[in-house]
């Protein structure tokens, strides 16, 4: 990464904004190509029982989390 930083700063404004502007397309066509609705992480656990209710697995998750951290006696 410092090696592309070396060479940007040695550019003149002009290639630097023709830069920044043709990475700014590339960032927008990789946006572009998967919707998030059609992501297929979306929806991955939508059939486990366990998650009907995914605030009350996130609370049991946590007191797990808590339980980990008290030391037994």
């Amino acid at each position: 990464m410092q090696d592309i930083l070396k060479v940007l700063d040695t550019l003149t404004n002009d290639a630097l904004e023709a830069i920044i502007d043709r990475a700014e397309e590339i960032l927008q066509e990789r946006v572009r190509k998967v919707p998030l609705a059609e992501d297929p992480a979306i929806g991955i656990w939508k059939d486990r029982e366990d998650m009907k209710d995914s605030a009350a697995w996130v609370r049991r998750q946590r007191e797990q989390w808590s339980k980990r951290l008290i030391p037994e006696e």
